[in-house]
């Protein structure tokens, strides 16, 4: 486990476990659900990054430059491969301070996602806010396509507000297979400030990059994410303790969704030895 500290954060990782965070305490409050000690899924964790893809990719397969890829499924109760590689992947310190540390990993086309990158990510505590940065780097000389987000999961009050704008539904979880986005019902329209009143598997569109989390004990958090996070999902299963904000930058299926030319799923290009990063940050007060 690697602990990063300044005054008001403390941030404790694992490294071994995907590069997921453990815990994340701001003056001595759960910002984050802490994870069990002995538990070994990131599933289980506060947090876990998604590279080079969020959410699922509809029965392993998309069309890519005319090619059929094959993504090979990675969680053995899911038919659909699920948040990339990085998470169940184990990452390399590349560097450490009191306050920060970097992490890298290599990826090898020929298991899991198939194309070659090398990915890094920074946690950076800030005062009272963290920072973490998401970078790919293509090795090859040819592009391929990526996404990127974070899963953080947060403890779940009955009266936490949460406040986030959105235009439209990518996906909800009692959906049928989806071929377009539509528009955010007024019921799960969260830009007033809403509590949590139903179970949500939700990919809501149009995000312009800023939620904001409530707690009665006046716990805030800010979560500020740039261009690309266009997307936001917010997650909570029934009888959880917990439920999950994510910024994204694809939304569900995306891979597929765009090569069947829908437009606004947030799928990029990485050209030949190009590298992109983007940095999503958490503040807090209380």
């Amino acid at each position: 486990m690697i602990i990063l500290k300044n005054k008001n954060i403390q941030l404790c990782l694992s490294p071994e476990r995907g590069a997921s965070v453990l815990s994340l305490t701001y003056k001595g409050l759960d910002i984050l659900r802490p994870s069990s000690p002995d538990a070994l899924s990131p599933q289980a964790s506060a947090l876990f990054p998604m590279i080079p893809y969020c959410s699922y990719i509809q029965d392993g397969h998309f069309n890519y430059f005319g090619i059929n890829r094959i993504v090979p499924p990675n969680q053995p109760d899911m038919k659909h491969p699920i948040h990339g590689d990085g998470w169940l992947a184990q990452w390399t310190v590349e560097k450490q301070t009191q306050d920060s540390v970097t992490l890298t990993y290599t990826h090898d086309r020929k298991s899991g996602f198939p194309f070659d990158y090398n990915a890094k990510i920074t946690f950076a505590l800030k005062s009272d806010k963290m920072d973490i940065t998401l970078s790919l780097t293509n090795p090859s000389n040819m592009p391929f396509p990526w996404g990127m987000g974070v899963h953080p999961y947060f403890p779940l009050d009955e009266k936490v507000v949460l406040t986030f704008n959105s235009s439209h539904i990518w996906y909800h979880q009692n959906d049928p297979i989806f071929d377009r986005p539509y528009p955010t019902p007024p019921e799960w329209n969260f830009a007033s400030g809403k509590t949590i009143q139903e179970d949500f598997n939700t990919a809501f569109g149009g995000w312009d990059g800023h939620a904001t989390i409530q707690y009665p004990n006046n716990l805030t958090i800010n979560i500020d994410a740039p261009d690309i996070f266009h997307h936001l999902l917010l997650y909570k299963p029934k009888q959880a303790t917990f439920f999950c904000l994510e910024p994204i930058s694809n939304t569900p299926n995306a891979f597929n969704l765009a090569s069947y030319g829908v437009i606004g799923t947030g799928i990029q290009s990485i050209g030949g030895k190009q590298t992109l990063s983007k940095t999503i940050s958490f503040s807090f007060s209380a």
